[in-house]
């Protein structure tokens, strides 16, 4: 029997709290929030009337450590379980499509880098065609350039020659 055609089990039935996705995710949020929180300490918080740099991070690292909090508090309420399954074949693509865009910046330029990581990356989403591909490719790849090449000016290769 196919894990598809096996009937999901109830939340009621599922390992308690440790079983619930919000669980997890709340953990995480709040562990990042407190490495935020612990990184923004190590920059001036400043003054009542000037902020120094590590207000922004501070306030930051709070508000995702409140969301944590939520997050898990929901957990008792939430239905859905946590699902162990990996999509082997979307983190493969998604995986090749970054290492192919890390080797091809250098050699080949940002914009057929970018084609060629939207063009193998693509197939990991369900319902993409080869023409809406194109686009995101050609947009991303546009958008990319005015912003880092013609606004930023930074100096990226942007073709082969």
């Amino acid at each position: 029997m196919a894990s598809e055609d096996m009937p999901r089990p109830s939340a009621s039935s599922g390992g308690g709290w440790l079983g619930k996705a919000d669980t997890w995710a709340g953990v995480a949020t709040i562990v990042l929030a407190l490495a935020v929180i612990y990184v923004s300490f190590e920059y001036g918080l400043g003054r009542g009337g000037r902020i120094g740099p590590g207000y922004v991070p501070l306030v930051i690292g709070l508000l995702l450590l409140g969301l944590g909090v939520l997050l898990v508090a929901r957990a008792g309420r939430s239905v859905d379980l946590l699902d162990t399954d990996i999509a082997w074949r979307q983190v493969g693509l998604v995986t090749v499509g970054i290492v192919a865009f890390a080797l091809l910046l250098d050699r080949a330029g940002m914009i057929v880098a970018i084609l060629a990581t939207v063009l193998i990356a693509a197939p990991a989403a369900y319902g993409n065609t080869l023409v809406s591909t194109l686009i995101s490719g050609v947009a991303l790849a546009a958008f990319s350039w005015c912003l880092f090449v013609y606004f930023l000016k930074i100096s990226i290769p942007v073709w082969w020659f």
